[in-house]
């Protein structure tokens, strides 16, 4: 039977070797495996930001994949390393919260603590589990030479980590913070627009650090430089500036209210979820 494919995502950049590396362990495996990179340039140790990006990616990953994610500030202590089942992939990341968003929207069917000494080639490095743990368990697990039992442990779904990422409402008024930064400074919000009513039409009002950008469709309805809101291509409410980039007109963490027109519930300038 052909291999499963495996789709990486990391803070690795692309100035080491750490992600050709991995890629090297898993090959050295398995040399038939099909790797593909979804992104390797998450703002280190960020593991919110990775969580969103992982969350845009899996739905749209061939059934059977493993993805594997790695952005790991606590590699070396006693965090877990999971593997997720889902319906659809296989999930390996720290269990540090970067599933966050993925269990929140698609149901774990099992949850497995891999044990290093099932899986790793060598006697894991203190500071590169990406390379010792995660691609050999990784290739394993998408050749078919182990399963998601043989790796560890059964845990409860409900013991993994999760972030608190919801925004915080205060009646009609959401409290926004930023997810994710994309490459072209738009401020990815976590207020995911069908969840609490809001589209173009509807009549919410936005303010960014005292600015009220208008909530538009898409980028072509504000002028060369202005400031806009829109439901990105993954759901969630998006603060841009056409041609520009709101991270460097509003900062990175900006103050980010959404109200309902009409409401009169007051309300203080936040970011605090």
């Amino acid at each position: 039977m052909a291999s499963a494919p495996i789709f990486l995502l990391t803070d690795f950049g692309d100035q080491d070797a750490y992600v050709g590396v991995m890629k090297a362990v898993m090959l050295g495996i398995e040399p038939m495996l099909q790797v593909v990179d979804l992104c390797h340039n998450i703002e280190p140790q960020n593991v919110v930001s990775a969580s969103y990006v992982l969350f845009t990616a899996v739905p749209y990953v061939p059934r059977g994949s493993v993805v594997v994610a790695v952005v790991d500030p606590g590699v070396g202590t006693e965090r877990r390393i999971v593997a997720l089942a889902f319906e659809q992939f296989t999930l390996l990341a720290p269990d540090n919260g970067i599933a966050t968003l993925v269990l929140d929207r698609f149901r774990c069917e099992r949850a497995v603590a891999v044990e290093n000494d099932r899986v790793a080639i060598q006697q894991p490095s203190a500071t590169f589990h990406g390379r010792d743990v995660f691609a050999p368990t990784a290739a394993y697990l998408a050749s078919g030479q182990l399963t998601l039992e043989q790796l560890g442990e059964t845990i409860e779904v409900t013991s993994l980590v999760q972030l608190a990422l919801e925004p915080r409402s205060d009646g009609q008024v959401l409290h926004a913070s930023v997810l994710h930064v994309d490459r072209f400074g738009n401020l990815v919000t976590n207020v995911e627009a069908a969840r609490w009513g809001i589209t173009p039409a509807a009549k919410w009002c936005c303010r960014v650090s005292g600015c009220e950008p208008p909530i538009v469709r898409t980028y072509g309805e504000q002028e060369h430089g202005q400031a806009l809101a829109y439901i990105g291509s993954s759901g969630f409410i998006e603060i841009a500036v056409r041609n520009d980039s709101a991270a460097k007109r509003f900062g990175r963490a900006p103050a980010i209210i959404l109200t309902r027109q009409g409401d009169t519930t007051t309300s203080r300038d936040t970011s605090s979820p």
